[in-house]
């Protein structure tokens, strides 16, 4: 009896561990449909090493932007899936880049991105938080 119910936990754990992130990202996204829209400037950039279930590790060019709601500036990040010789000229490029955010009316930080991003032409699917193994 005790096994089954540390097999049940473990199993759920480990569902949990699989699923839960992502599932979240999407129900975010989903939720801010209605939040309302603001200007973000992308501040800065560097390379941010990744990894998804399943993939191996990567490098990818992380963006930092800051918005302002209500006279407070706020901040944020993402990561963007780009092809290896493309990283370098696009970090360039973005600084000082504007994009449409979303954000939270009731907590002004949190702020959705739409799951494909295109800023000047290009187009990327941006990484999500839990993929961040580790910074430079």
């Amino acid at each position: 009896m005790l096994i089954t119910i540390l097999s049940v936990i473990a199993v759920a754990a480990a569902l949990t561990y699989r699923f839960g992130p992502p599932y979240i990202a999407k129900r975010r996204t989903r939720d801010s449909a209605n939040w309302p829209e603001t200007e973000a400037t992308i501040q800065s950039a560097k390379m941010e090493l990744v990894e998804r279930v399943g993939h191996p590790r990567k490098e990818v060019p992380f963006f930092a932007f800051t918005y302002v709601v209500n006279n407070d500036y706020q901040s944020g990040r993402f990561g963007l899936r780009v092809a290896e010789g493309r990283a370098n000229a696009l970090m360039r490029e973005w600084l000082g880049t504007k994009l449409t955010i979303r954000y939270d009316p009731e907590r002004p930080s949190v702020f959705s991105l739409p799951d494909e991003l295109s800023i000047d032409g290009f187009r990327g699917s941006t990484v999500q938080e839990f993929e961040l193994v580790s910074q430079h």
